[in-house]
């Protein structure tokens, strides 16, 4: 069994970046919410769908979650997609977001 990753946060400018794995979220603050892109590499051998769930929050009580759905990602290439999380009906929106991964499910194609 591999060890499991561990995850590493940085800034790029205003965007936070977590690095877990195969697994990168980027999380840049905007005035409707936190714009948040996914990136699974799939290092399978076989095309396979991610099931990933990310909460954005500030630290005092802004939480906001999304789900993304990285469908039929061919082997050795990665899958993206992108949100809006939160929004500013929620108060002032994080400008140094905490990310956090509440679940990164894989799903390889048995064929």
């Amino acid at each position: 069994m591999s060890p499991s990753p561990v995850p590493s946060v940085h800034s790029e400018g205003r965007t936070r970046v977590l690095e877990y794995g195969d697994l990168t979220v980027r999380a840049t603050p905007e005035k409707s919410g936190v714009r948040t892109e996914v990136e699974v590499a799939n290092t399978n051998d076989r095309k396979a769908t991610y099931s990933v769930q990310i909460s954005i929050a500030d630290g005092k009580g802004w939480t906001a979650y999304d789900r993304f759905w990285l469908q039929d990602v061919p082997p050795g290439k990665t899958g993206r997609d992108d949100a809006v999380i939160g929004s500013a009906d929620m108060g002032p929106v994080p400008q140094t977001p905490k990310i956090y991964v509440d679940e990164f499910a894989p799903v390889v194609d048995r064929k």
